[in-house]
């Protein structure tokens, strides 16, 4: 579903790029894309066997994200990516535009997904220095199916608790992005484990992640 709000010249404002030309679909897909990755992650290393409950796949889901998307950051590889706070209240920005992620609904974001921090708000007074934009936010929201593994991805723009902006990511299946793993050296002879080798899964009601 798309709201969208018009522009100073009335045109209405569908897609993430008609609010700032940094929101592009291709930055968007790629951190869509990590976020679905760090979640996948996270579920595939869930083992309730141990006691892992639906409270510890949202916080390793969460850190997981957060960690694919530092991860992207510090490779170098990806220019418009900035970490205004790495701490558990992850900021990042887009170009100059400053997002977060969650994990629930796009239409119906809980008060914590609607608060600003104070470092998004001081980066949004740049990003739109041009424009009013009434303490409108970014936010990925990352819904699951029952068992938490990703159904699908929307970047949504709200302003004072209501969604005025939902764009769907159009994430193809199967494409994962991937970063090379450090390899850590064994003793001689020291013989490993077959890689588990399959499609990922996830949880159900995981507790809300809110960055």
């Amino acid at each position: 579903m798309m709201l969208g709000t018009k522009g100073v010249d009335g045109v209405p404002k569908l897609y993430p790029w008609d609010y700032h030309s940094d929101l592009t679909a291709a930055r968007l897909v790629e951190i869509a894309k990590l976020l679905r990755q760090g979640r996948h992650d996270a579920v595939d290393r869930h083992d309730d066997t141990i006691g892992d409950d639906n409270w510890v796949l949202g916080v390793r889901a969460y850190n997981c994200g957060k960690f694919r998307v530092m991860q992207a950051h510090d490779s170098g590889n990806h220019s418009w990516l900035t970490i205004i706070n790495p701490s558990l209240q992850f900021i990042f920005a887009i170009g100059h535009v400053p997002v977060r992620f969650y994990r629930g609904d796009a239409d119906d974001p809980s008060e914590k997904t609607c608060r600003i921090a104070y470092p998004e708000l001081t980066q949004l007074a740049i990003a739109f220095q041009e424009e009013e934009n009434d303490e409108m936010v970014f936010r990925f929201a990352v819904e699951t199916y029952y068992d938490g593994s990703v159904d699908t991805i929307k970047f949504v723009g709200l302003r004072h608790k209501q969604a005025v902006l939902t764009w769907e990511i159009p994430l193809q299946l199967g494409e994962v992005v991937r970063f090379p793993l450090t390899v850590v050296a064994h003793d001689e002879g020291t013989e490993l484990a077959a890689p588990m080798v399959g499609l990922l899964v996830d949880d159900e009601g995981v507790a809300n992640e809110d960055g």
